[in-house]
């Protein structure tokens, strides 16, 4: 029976909630190539392993691409600049959508504080537009984009830029090269070069030896198919010879100046058509670039989809045409109609989820990237995560399912074996992970790991010996107690010597015992703060022992007197440090004996104990 699913989503202080409707069964897909065969080893610093412990191992962000285009001003605007825009120019920051029937939406600032923590908390890359676009850049200067793109590189997002050729008679060309101007083709194709592919363009400027942020991934061609605009009128003045001639051009050019960066084409009406038509023009159109050397290393499909006719097994059909390339493929722009009720939601649903997992099983895709994510910063109005109030959308919940859910492991409570040792027995998604080991009560961290490839993860769990238990021969607590011994925080284990008439007799001896991951060790040291209340002058004498576990006779290690002042000591043994270890147990035993110096002032006094350790390498 298919149950209803409620989804919580946290995101970086947003806590979202939405019924995903009837749970559909997984339908098993082979996703080897998106895993490595990983084994976690844990072990000492001697390279001993560590038996016993447990693992927790979580994803933090996937190896493949999962992005969104941004609005890079209002992702990168400054509290004091948006609370000094008026209510137009906050709508500004957005796209109009009244030719949707829709009201313009007026953001405030909580929402663009929503908008960005949604970016770093969902994604691994962006597209930020408009700024980059030909006319943008050209009017507005470069300032919004490079705040977008810093501040998405300062989170370890990376980012693709867009477009460099867009040949198109309307924006974003400039307006003195567009047809009403009646532009000179030679002073138009000297202002595409100059501004767009030369080294003093755009390209050169947002590179490693630019002014501006490095970007390495550029939409070099975009919509070469359905825009003409450039490559016509380039070919009717004799520029080039041909439309092939021409696109080949924008690339070569391109890769001169940036031979660093991933150039891609992309194209639209790939995946939304009724039959392959396109997909195989749009094959055959990179290929005859491909021959005649256009240097193209990705191909792009815009996948804004309106239609409820395409199954899964066209994704996947028209896919393999576009890999007969031999070229990786990137959805570039998803999205899904419903602005003049093309779709219902269950539709959109049902074909989010579909290209998702045609996208992740296909070999030969390494991105996927939606076009916006939130309604009024969609450019139609209809973001694929959430609707105006920041609710997760039904039609969501692929997203939350796969890329967030099921392709993104969170494990705990991973049992290691007497190997010290876990294997990912299904293997574990390629990404970035953080690890974290708990032993012994004790949890230690490991973060940012790069699962790439198959092979072994050394995890060196270096922990203090903490006492496991303690024992008075000698003297009566008053305060505090084992969790006392294990950390340096003021918190005192508190000891009265035994009662005694005489002075001089009294005495303190304390016992503790620790047990050592080490056994081969090469280095053993005891870590002992304490201090001595009591008068105001003449000190108490503390002797240290460690018990040799060979011979079973205690050792001094240390002897020194002590007084009201708080006393840390880090003792480091001479000789060889396993005699101290029992080697079948790892058992570690101290001995400390404060007593009352009889050549000194006779006072009552007691010990505060705050940390014993031991230390072992």
């Amino acid at each position: 029976m298919l149950g209803t699913r409620s989804i919580l989503v946290f995101c970086s202080g947003l806590l979202f909630l939405f019924s995903a409707g009837p749970s559909q069964p997984t339908q098993a897909q082979d996703l080897s190539h998106r895993k490595a065969d990983v084994t976690i080893t844990v072990q000492t610093v001697a390279g001993e392993p560590i038996p016993n412990a447990s693992l927790d191992v979580q994803m933090t962000r996937h190896e493949f691409t999962f992005g969104s285009q941004i609005r890079d001003r209002f992702f990168s605007i400054s509290q004091t600049d948006f609370e000094a825009l008026s209510e137009t120019g906050r709508q500004g920051l957005l796209p109009n959508l009244t030719r949707f029937g829709q009201d313009r939406y007026t953001p405030t600032w909580q929402d663009a504080l929503d908008y960005r923590a949604v970016v770093f908390e969902q994604f691994n890359h962006v597209v930020p537009t408009v700024g980059t676009q030909w006319i943008s850049l050209n009017q507005n200067g470069p300032a919004v984009p490079d705040a977008a793109i810093n501040q998405a590189q300062a989170a370890g997002l990376k980012v693709t830029g867009a477009s460099i050729v867009w040949q198109r008679d309307r924006w974003p060309t400039p307006d003195e090269f567009r047809p009403d101007s009646n532009p000179d083709p030679f002073q138009f194709f000297a202002a595409l070069v100059n501004d767009r592919l030369s080294e003093d363009g755009i390209l050169a400027r947002f590179s490693s030896d630019g002014e501006g942020p490095d970007v390495r991934s550029w939409k070099l061609l975009n919509e070469p198919l359905n825009e003409h605009y450039f490559a016509d009128t380039f070919v009717n003045a004799g520029i080039y010879a041909n439309e092939i001639e021409a696109l080949t051009d924008y690339f070569t050019r391109a890769e001169a100046i940036r031979p660093d960066a991933r150039l891609s084409i992309n194209e639209f009406n790939i995946l939304n058509t009724g039959n392959d038509n396109e997909v195989i023009a749009y094959r055959d159109l990179i290929i005859d670039l491909l021959e005649n050397g256009a240097p193209i290393d990705l191909v792009g499909v815009q996948a804004h989809i309106a239609r409820n006719d395409i199954s899964k097994v066209d994704m996947l059909r028209r896919l393999d045409i576009l890999a007969e390339t031999g070229l990786p493929i990137e959805i570039t722009e998803f999205d899904t109609r419903d602005d003049a009720d093309q779709l219902t939601p269950a539709q959109q649903e049902r074909i989010f989820r579909d290209l998702l997992e045609a996208s992740f099983e296909h070999t030969a895709v390494d991105g996927f990237i939606m076009w916006g994510f939130w309604d009024p910063g969609h450019w139609r109005g209809n973001g694929p995560l959430f609707d105006e109030s920041w609710n997760v959308k039904a039609e969501a919940a692929p997203w939350f399912d796969l890329v967030r859910g099921e392709w993104m492991p969170n494990l705990a409570d991973l049992p290691i074996d007497e190997n010290g040792q876990w294997t990912a027995t299904d293997g574990l998604f390629l990404g970035t992970y953080n690890f974290s080991v708990t032993l012994n009560g004790q949890t230690f961290v490991f973060q940012d790991y790069d699962v790439a490839q198959n092979g072994e993860i050394i995890l060196v769990v270096d922990p203090p010996t903490l006492p496991l238990g303690y024992k008075l021969t000698d003297g009566q607590r008053f305060g505090g107690g084992l969790t006392a011994l294990r950390e340096s925080d003021d918190v005192w284990l508190q000891i009265d010597p035994s009662p005694t008439s005489n002075l001089i007799k009294q005495k303190v001896d304390l016992n503790v015992v620790g047990s050592s991951l080490v056994r081969d060790a090469n280095a053993l040291s005891f870590l002992l703060e304490s201090r001595m209340i009591g008068g105001s002058s003449g000190p108490v004498l503390q002797s240290v022992y460690l018990l040799n576990a060979q011979s079973k006779q205690k050792e001094l290690v240390d002897f020194r007197s002590v007084s009201n002042n708080d006393q840390r000591l880090t003792i480091t043994v001479t000789g060889d440090p396993r005699r101290f270890i029992n080697q079948n147990n790892g058992d570690v035993i101290a001995r400390i004996e404060w007593t009352t110096n009889p050549n000194g002032p006779l006072f009552v006094w007691s010990v505060d104990v705050d940390e014993t350790r031991w230390i072992i390498e």
